[in-house]
């Protein structure tokens, strides 16, 4: 096959489909690369044009439409019947009680008209209030039959209505912010995907013969463009796994590029550490990654130590030395903007401090600083300009500024936020044509050709690959406790090898007489619950968070008393370490059926020695984590009491799975109020019956 030459994703899926039929697009892996489903181009076409023809009997072209799935090929379908039915795809999650109310927000925001989930994701619809906007839209079940779906019928008059759609119909919303009250949900039209998979294909040697790997969530961009589309576009086989199949085992994702012969694959930075640091010599042996051309490397900051690391692990199993390419992007311009070309070298360089509109320094290579590595050069017709951010004038190579972008790469702005779109999207460098561009808010320069970010003039934290904005979090900290003195909370990234961290520092009410400890305590709980953060948390000494004379907390300089020690401190928690292994308390079997009245008493008393096992495993577990002893661990308190993160409980979950022998549903990690409460409802599984397990054991 060839590159379609085609305006619009529509015209591309459907000669795809005409043209190759029978070529394998999409293969689903679970467990241990477990093949559980796959698509050819005919099948994902015929599948995309009955669901539009359903979702057409209950909403019309324009609306926006919920996509609550899990990964897998149900997104897929769901995604491109959108596209077919010229409706407003936006791609979210299946909701948790502690993202429902995410979900609300952006139902609101893009006023949904209705929501595509699988019959299993439609079960949560009970986490959303009757009064929620949620609740009261119609959901269809993906995977269900067509009868399934209410409303007044209209007429579909049959394939010619999916024919090609215009260049500028909006795609899909692409929210930026996964923990926000305030989302808003970039405006991707099929000029931005078509523009940025042709740029994807040419800068990362995409075609028809590529293998793309990927366990890349799809409600995030990286993940959206370089799993969904830009196979479709070139004509490609995608494998395609959940992010938790990868974080459980991270050796997953390099077997399955050995297994299938990937050939493409990318991933922000910190899932290239896991792979150095969560997988042994033994795991590693066999693996053959020969056939890699590209590993992106995106979505956070990358790290040049983590490069080097990886390249040396893997390099004996068959990793060229040009194949991990760093890329700078962002979802406002639908996903890359800059990358290094596969097979050209790594180029990194050590530099003094960059300031807006200053010239950076490059130092010698002995000194202690940290290296930063070139995200490479734009291609076709996207173009960088570095700008001071205060002046609008365009900066000479070698200065710091902030990075402008420009080309059809470009979104049109925010859903509904037009003066929000004009301030980012339409920025005019000072005597220099009309050309818009998009203010991305990095500090950034060139050196030698070459775009290097150093930094954000925008507060925004990057973990994990998810954007967090510090207003959300301190909004959630000031809710978290009543002696948080409203208006005086500050949250801000630092950096800490190769990981960025959230740290909160908030300060109590004058006259309130609340222990720090407890405030502390309620805020780290609070910020993990509603964002899937583990940050330490500063509560601090009365007028200590510096604020302007207008009011503005000034996130810089109380990071920079907190790096220096400079802060009145009456209690903290820190987020904890996540560096060292488990402790493992033996495995047990499931599968035991329940005694009958004569055994009740042992068998309570089996029950109880069952659970104190399985808490005691948790703890253990946690203690390692958290490198501290079990006597400091309260089973009655939450899991975030510890700091874990969401990468932590997914590896809770794996470890809960060997030592049961069971598949657990991931639920229960964030949905258990307390490690007493997880450990029994991880009992309750074991104890009953097999036959009882088959509808919720699997995932």
């Amino acid at each position: 096959m060839e590159l379609v030459l085609e305006t619009d994703f529509v015209r591309i899926l459907q000669k795809r489909a005409q043209d190759d039929p029978d070529v394998s697009a999409f293969t689903f892996l679970e467990g241990d690369l477990d093949v559980v489903g796959t698509l050819t181009y005919g099948e994902l076409h015929d599948r995309a044009l009955v669901l539009a023809a359903r979702l057409l009997s209950v909403v019309s072209p324009g609306d926006r439409v919920l996509l609550l799935h899990p990964a897998g090929l149900d997104y897929v379908v769901a995604f491109y019947a959108c596209l077919y039915a010229r409706i407003i795809g936006v791609p979210l999650y299946v909701p948790q009680h502690r993202t429902a109310s995410t979900v609300e927000a952006i139902a609101r925001d893009c006023q949904a008209a209705a929501v595509l989930t699988t019959e299993r994701g439609a079960s949560r619809k009970s986490l959303f209030g009757e009064d929620t906007r949620v609740a009261n839209l119609p959901w269809l079940g993906t995977d269900a039959s067509s009868d399934d779906v209410t409303g007044p019928a209209r007429d579909v008059t049959g394939p010619s209505a999916f024919d090609g759609v215009a260049p500028d119909t909006v795609a899909y919303l692409q929210y930026t912010s996964g923990s926000t009250s305030a989302p808003k949900g970039v405006i991707v039209d099929h000029t931005n995907m078509v523009a940025q998979c042709a740029e994807a294909a040419m800068s990362w040697k995409v075609d028809a013969d590529s293998r793309w790997v990927s366990w890349l969530p799809h409600f995030h961009d990286y993940g959206q463009i370089g799993s969904i589309l830009l196979p479709v576009f070139a004509g490609a086989h995608c494998v395609l796994m959940a992010p938790a199949t990868f974080v459980r085992r991270p050796i997953r994702w390099l077997r399955a590029i050995s297994q299938y012969r990937g050939t493409h694959t990318g991933a922000p930075n910190f899932a290239y550490d896991l792979c150095v640091e969560g997988t042994t010599e033994e795991q590693r042996a066999g693996l053959d990654l020969s056939s890699l051309v590209t590993a992106g490397n995106g979505a956070e900051p990358v790290q040049f130590d983590t490069q080097q690391r990886f390249q040396r692990t893997f390099a004996e199993h068959g990793l060229r030395t040009g194949a991990l390419c760093p890329s700078y992007g962002l979802a406002e311009a639908t996903l890359k903007v800059t990358n290094k070309m596969p097979d050209e070298p790594l180029t990194w360089g050590t530099f003094g401090p960059a300031t807006p509109g200053s010239p950076v320094v490059e130092l010698p290579a002995d000194k202690v600083v940290r290296p930063l590595v070139s995200c490479g050069t734009t291609v076709a017709d996207t173009r960088v300009a570095i700008v001071h951010p205060q002046t609008r004038q365009r900066l000479p190579d070698g200065h710091a500024g902030e990075v402008w972008v420009t080309g059809p790469i470009v979104s049109r702005g925010y859903w509904d936020r037009p003066q929000e779109s004009n301030d980012v999207f339409r920025a005019r460098v000072l005597d220099e044509g009309a050309d818009p561009h998009l203010r991305t808010g990095d500090l950034g320069f060139v050196h030698d050709g070459q775009l290097y970010i150093c930094g954000r003039i925008k507060d925004v934290v990057i973990v994990n690959g998810v954007n967090h904005y510090p207003q959300d979090i301190e909004r959630t900290v000031e809710d978290s406790h009543p002696a948080v003195r409203r208006g005086h909370t500050a949250a801000f990234g630092v950096t800490e090898g190769a990981r960025e961290s959230v740290v909160v520092v908030a300060e109590c009410a004058r006259r309130d007489e609340s222990s720090p400890a407890d405030v502390a305590l309620a805020i780290r709980q609070a910020v993990w619950r509603s964002h899937d953060l583990a940050a330490t948390v500063v509560v601090a000494e009365t007028g200590t968070v510096p604020v302007t004379t207008s009011g503005k907390i000034q996130r810089t300089r109380c990071k920079a008393d907190f790096l220096e020690g400079r802060l009145v401190v009456r209690a903290r928690k820190d987020a904890g370490a996540v560096d060292t292994g488990a402790v493992d308390a033996g495995p047990v079997r499931s599968g035991a059926e329940t005694p009958g009245p004569a055994a009740q008493p042992a068998f309570t008393s089996a029950l109880q020695s069952l659970h104190e096992n399985c808490r005691t495993h948790i703890e253990h577990w946690i203690a390692g984590k958290a490198g501290e002893g079990t006597s400091s661990i309260d089973a009655r308190e939450p899991l975030s009491a510890h700091g874990l993160s969401s990468v932590d409980m997914l590896e809770l979950h794996q470890t809960l799975e060997d030592w049961t022998g069971l598949r657990l549903p991931p639920e229960l990690m964030w949905e258990s109020e307390s490690i007493d409460e997880l450990a029994t409802l991880v009992v309750a599984r074991l104890t009953t019956p097999a036959a009882d397990l088959t509808a919720g054991a699997g995932r």
